[in-house]
């Protein structure tokens, strides 16, 4: 069966515990990390907090995958799991380790687009906008059970 990239939540700071776990069953996984700049320091932190991509077939490994140790779940919408672009992790990986500073301003109640990342195109309104960091929390409108996403300044821009 067809190995694709898919988006998994996982339990806070157990990135490493998901990867060793995974890879000894022969998933390959991704954790990007960025580092935000904060005045004269540079933190290197996850692109995405609490969200890794795994490679493996939703037939074949997606138990193994969904009950994984430090797993919370694969992410699905009802029984839709959605595949992720192998273009879009190459591309990740091309960004991965660049330093992302803070271009535009968000006030909470914005609505925006997703640029880049693996909820490109989605519309959001902006929930919680961090003093001095460079994420946002987003309510995501295009999925009716509204999940939230933290994701960087830097993938968003105001809707039109």
């Amino acid at each position: 069966m067809e190995k694709r990239w898919y988006i998994v939540h996982i339990k806070p700071s157990k990135e490493k515990v998901v990867e060793a776990q995974l890879s000894r069953i022969g998933i390959e996984t991704f954790y990007p990390k960025v580092r935000f700049k904060r005045g004269k320091v540079e933190k290197v932190e996850p692109l995405f907090p609490l969200y890794m991509f795994a490679r493996f077939s939703l037939k074949n490994d997606f138990l193994n995958v969904n009950y994984a140790r430090g797993v919370r779940r694969v992410v699905r919408f009802g029984e839709n799991v959605p595949s992720v672009d192998g273009k879009l992790i190459e591309r990740l990986r091309q960004v991965e380790g660049r330093t992302v500073s803070r271009e535009r301003v968000f006030r909470e109640g914005d609505e925006v687009i997703i640029r880049e990342g693996p909820f490109r195109g989605f519309i959001g309104e902006v929930l919680r906008a961090r003093s001095g960091e460079e994420r946002v929390l987003i309510l995501l409108k295009a999925v009716k059970m509204s999940p939230k996403a933290e994701v960087p300044v830097d993938m968003i821009e105001p809707l039109k």
